[in-house]
């Protein structure tokens, strides 16, 4: 499928401003999820939000999007929770599972905080024992290494489908063999996929899948979604929960949970977040996502193509099809410097503290006069001169 390049980023208003690549970090808000944000609280000002109509437009709303975010990882809506954050439903994953001393975890050693420190909080309040694998973040040996540590002790196998900080797409599937054969669950963190590349959690072998708005999905902060794949449903018990974890709600406490997902939902959802989200999807879904996730990798391959031909760059990203991310080092330069050189110039790329690098990341907005100011960017810097 065509499409007009001016036509689409005009969607995208930021980025007339900027040469904007840093949607791993947060992508640019597309312009109907801001309407549809503005139409809502516009509605809150001259409505009653406690009404009884009101609740209901906010629980159809949170049902819509369900639906919307379900076939982003090839779900059902009853298999979908609304969340705050991709970190948000880590830790439902992360406090759900019964621990005991001397349970293990599985996880790669460079992942991001928000799965890592809570992993890292049930070491350290229930004794468990967490076994790092990947420390390279390439995960060239990832299933070897998992293989090399997991056995019947394990709980629980726990990885980002793509390495945030080296960008490597890592082999879920085969670990998630290797986490079923020994019984443990397994949790992804899709921060930097869904939307990217195409997702099939269930095919993938997870338990769980989480992933954000306001990536690769153009959304909002402040939302999220979490999958959880039925059989597992029952091995996640609740942890955080409310008045929106269930029905029937009785003295002291009683309801009956949701059967699905949704059990994993506390109390009053963002409401204006909920259509915004849901907006920013159905125009995607209107780009079609074959052309979104072609023009990710294309315009990724290139960025890492025309950064390689820079004197003093190493790609760290490995090479192959990967997702949207590059990550790279300059020889001679601190990555917190020259991003923030080459920010003051309108180039917008993050520094890494592990490994100690630059990460661009390319969405389908990306074209070829993005590549090319990025390479002037990083070659003022690299000669000292600016950008």
């Amino acid at each position: 499928m065509l499409h007009d390049r001016d036509a689409v980023r005009a969607q995208l208003p930021s980025l007339a401003s900027q040469t904007y690549l840093n949607t791993g970090a947060c992508g640019p808000l597309a312009a109907p999820a801001a309407r549809a944000l503005h139409e809502w609280v516009e509605h809150d000002l001259s409505s009653g939000r406690g009404s009884l109509a009101g609740f209901g437009a906010v629980s159809e709303q949170a049902q819509l999007l369900r639906a919307a975010t379900a076939p982003l990882v090839g779900g059902r809506a009853s298999e979908m929770a609304l969340t705050a954050n991709t970190t948000n439903g880590m830790n439902v994953i992360a406090w759900g599972i019964d621990w005991r001393l001397g349970d293990e975890i599985v996880m790669p050693a460079l992942e991001h905080p928000g799965l890592a420190v809570p992993l890292a909080n049930v070491v350290r309040r229930f004794g468990a024992v967490l076994r790092l694998v990947d420390h390279g973040g390439t995960g060239a040996r990832l299933v070897e290494e998992v293989a090399a540590v997991i056995g019947p002790r394990t709980r629980l196998v726990a990885l980002s489908h793509v390495c945030w900080s080296t960008g490597a797409l890592l082999d879920v599937a085969g670990v998630a063999r290797l986490a079923h054969d020994a019984g443990a669950l397994v949790a992804v963190d899709g921060a930097q996929t869904v939307g990217a590349i195409p997702v099939d959690a269930a095919a993938l072998g997870a338990d769980a899948y989480a992933f954000p708005a306001h990536k690769w999905l153009l959304g909002p902060g402040g939302l999220g979604a979490l999958w959880v794949a039925p059989g597992a449903l029952e091995r996640i018990d609740l942890t955080h929960s409310g008045y929106e974890s269930g029905t029937g709600h009785r003295a002291g406490g009683g309801i009956t949970r949701h059967p699905g997902a949704r059990r994993h939902e506390v109390s009053t959802l963002p409401a204006p977040l909920l259509p915004a989200w849901r907006a920013a999807i159905e125009w995607l879904d209107e780009l079609g996502w074959e052309w979104i996730h072609e023009r990710v990798s294309t315009m990724q391959a290139r960025a890492r193509s025309a950064l390689a031909e820079i004197p003093g760059v190493s790609i760290i990203t490995p090479p192959g099809r990967q997702a949207g991310l590059v990550a790279f080092t300059l020889a001679g330069h601190d990555p917190a410097a020259a991003c923030a050189e080459m920010a003051a110039g309108g180039v917008i790329a993050r520094p890494l503290d592990h490994p100690s690098a630059m990460r661009v990341a390319t969405g389908f907005f990306t074209d070829d006069d993005d590549i090319g100011r990025l390479v002037t960017a990083v070659r003022a810097v690299a000669m000292g001169g600016g950008c």
